[in-house]
């Protein structure tokens, strides 16, 4: 029987060569105009730490990607996927973004098409709850991360040395880059002027060059058999050829029907689940809170560099909280506010256009819960969409 025993072994070693060498541009030939359309809706994480999808995309004048983190899921009749189907003004939009997408995840991806960015327009999310003091935290980063990107970064030369020694140093801080001991040493020799760590950066760069390799056929492999249609709950039929009024008053008589058990205008299943059974405990839990003083605003500023080093034409969506939610966990307003003001001058400091919504936090059935825009926010985003494409 022993003579049996390397016969898995062989078989794995076969397969994992046949995996290497089978010819890229033959995987991408399985990669359609439709697979790359089907992806603008389904929020597959796998594509947003890939590569070849979105660079497709990119390269398609008709798509208007919009860049975020959880609100992307929350899909309704007014939300701009189903909107924009049921009114066409010339283009598609790309949905990227799931919880825990932050600044810093951002700047990985748009790095890794930095060669694409130039007169791109696309929208960009900002969310109120990322700017705790500390930024984005080793739970909320290491699903996001992308190991193709991290190591596309070391090879990158579309973009600044600054940004990019500035990126590393960042990213060095968690622990899904530094346990990978390749990409530590590649970024310490950037970020150092060790010529020890650079020598060991020059023995080992072949590696890494291998590993990029590696990893961008394994997203062309997940970009051939990835992905999942999500329900995005159309209703092209009430929102099709209305006026900006028809559509608020529609998104509030929507929103109405969906948050009617409590006072906050928060949908009705989320108010059940998540809040009714822990309401009173979370009275006043928030006081002293403020999203003022965070390490997200240097995150976002990386970004903010980024995009304008390389004249990409983005449109900042400002969003804001439930209001009545976060004075009733004691939330001090001025922390919130300092928070709008900052955030806004950060961004027209950089040269971009920012639709500021942070004067809806009290405006029933903006938000579907206590952060998530929703309904009548989405006619808002929709507008501000349409006019930065049409300008």
């Amino acid at each position: 029987m022993r003579k049996y025993t390397f016969v898995p072994l062989f078989i794995a070693f076969v397969l994992f060569l046949v995996f290497v060498f089978f010819p890229n541009n033959w995987l991408k030939s399985f990669i359609t105009d439709k697979k790359v359309e089907k992806a603008a809706t389904e929020l597959n994480p796998l594509m947003f730490q890939g590569d070849y999808v979105q660079r497709r995309m990119l390269e398609n004048d008709k798509y208007f990607p919009i860049y975020g983190s959880s609100e992307l899921s929350r899909f309704d009749p007014f939300h701009p996927a189903n909107y924009f189907e049921a009114n066409p003004k010339g283009f598609t939009p790309f949905l990227y973004g799931r919880g825990g997408t932050q600044s810093i995840i951002h700047f990985m991806n748009f790095a890794s098409h930095a060669d694409q960015l130039k007169g791109k327009k696309l929208v960009f999310i900002i969310s109120p709850q990322w700017f705790n003091k500390g930024g984005i935290d080793e739970f909320h980063f290491a699903p996001n991360y992308s190991r193709l990107q991290a190591y596309d970064l070391v090879f990158n030369k579309s973009i600044s040395e600054h940004i990019k020694k500035e990126a590393m140093r960042r990213l060095l801080n968690f622990d899904a880059v530094r346990r990978d001991h390749i990409l530590c040493t590649m970024y310490k020799a950037e970020v150092n002027n060790s010529k020890s760590l650079k020598m060991k950066a020059d023995i080992v760069r072949p590696i890494a060059y291998m590993n990029k390799q590696l990893l961008f056929k394994k997203d062309l492999y997940y970009s051939v058999y990835g992905g999942r249609e999500r329900k995005l709950y159309k209703e092209p039929e009430l929102v099709k050829d209305k006026s900006m009024m028809e559509l608020e008053n529609l998104a509030t008589s929507y929103g109405r029907e969906k948050a009617s058990n409590n006072q906050f205008y928060i949908a009705d299943g989320y108010y059940k689940k998540k809040l009714a059974p822990v309401e009173k405990k979370l009275k006043n839990y928030k006081k002293g809170a403020s999203f003022a003083e965070s390490k997200e605003y240097e995150d976002f500023q990386i970004m903010l560099d980024l995009l304008k080093e390389k004249g990409a034409k983005p449109l900042f969506i400002s969003l804001p909280v439930n209001g009545k939610w976060y004075d009733y966990t004691g939330f001090p307003k001025d922390g919130r506010n300092k928070y709008y003001k900052k955030i806004k001058k950060q961004v027209l400091a950089a040269g971009f256009p920012i639709a500021d919504f942070s004067g809806h936090e009290y405006d029933p059935y903006f938000l579907k819960d206590t952060i998530h825009i929703a309904w009548k926010g989405w006619v808002y985003m929709d507008k501000a969409m349409e006019k930065h494409w049409q300008q």
